[in-house]
């Protein structure tokens, strides 16, 4: 598989202190970007123990650069915050990388307002700020590329998940619109399904380590701008239907 040199890029990830989104920054990091990890919280996460500090540290310490910025991406305001802060660091966003996700698990009958306007919040919302606040830096640069983690529940339901299978429907068309629209302004948006692995969301019913979201992310990274611009990805069809290049 054809890898990327992304040696002088900068990529922003949200949701990066645990999950797929630490293992996406750590494998754009050993491939030479430097890598910009979000959340809400510097040093604590729930779940498996890993931290948005933690995160960029081992990328430090493998020998990449990395800044890890706490915001509440859920927030206009800090959105944008993260974004300018961003390239305060770092000095510019080549690959933006909207991660950060919640899994509720309710019926609707049953769903409270809270737990409804969260899951929006953070799946949807939270993408809309931080690339609304993205993009002119990107336009600004000549280019970039925009990565919207999605699911395989946007079109495979499951009772329980109408809440997320929501979301992410509505995320997949977000990604299509929004490519035709920035696509005279040479920004690539894609979104990308990584499949059902482990992370403290899927467990315990993910089999797969998180460990596998790499090879098709890569590849995606490694193919010429804007080749796959306004497609949705999804990692089961890796190898099979688009992973031997377009």
């Amino acid at each position: 598989m054809t890898t990327p040199d992304l040696t002088g890029q900068v990529a922003l990830v949200t949701g990066g202190s645990r999950g797929i989104g630490r293992q996406l920054a750590l494998a754009m990091a050993r491939h030479g970007a430097t890598v910009v990890v979000t959340a809400r919280n510097l040093d604590s996460s729930p779940g498996s123990g890993h931290t948005l500090r933690g995160t960029a540290e081992t990328i430090e310490a493998a020998g990449g650069t990395a800044h890890a910025i706490p915001a509440t991406i859920t927030d206009s305001a800090d959105a944008s915050r993260l974004v300018d802060e961003t390239v305060e660091r770092a000095g510019r966003v080549d690959i933006l990388v909207n991660n950060a996700g919640v899994y509720p698990e309710a019926l609707i009958a049953d769903m409270s307002d809270e737990d409804w306007h969260d899951n929006m919040d953070v799946n949807m919302n939270a993408v809309f700020y931080v690339t609304r606040a993205a993009l002119p830096v990107l336009v600004r640069q000549g280019g970039g590329r925009i990565y919207n983690v999605s699911s395989d529940l946007a079109i495979r339901f499951a009772v329980g998940r109408v809440a997320y299978s929501a979301s992410k429907a509505a995320l997949d068309v977000f990604s299509q619109a929004l490519a035709l629209e920035v696509r005279d302004q040479h920004v690539e948006v894609v979104s990308w399904t990584p499949g059902h692995v482990l992370t403290d969301m899927s467990w315990p019913r993910a089999k797969e380590s998180v460990e596998t979201v790499e090879p098709s992310f890569l590849w995606m990274l490694a193919q010429p701008p804007m080749a796959l611009t306004g497609l949705i990805l999804r990692k089961n069809d890796f190898g099979i239907t688009w992973g031997e290049g377009v």
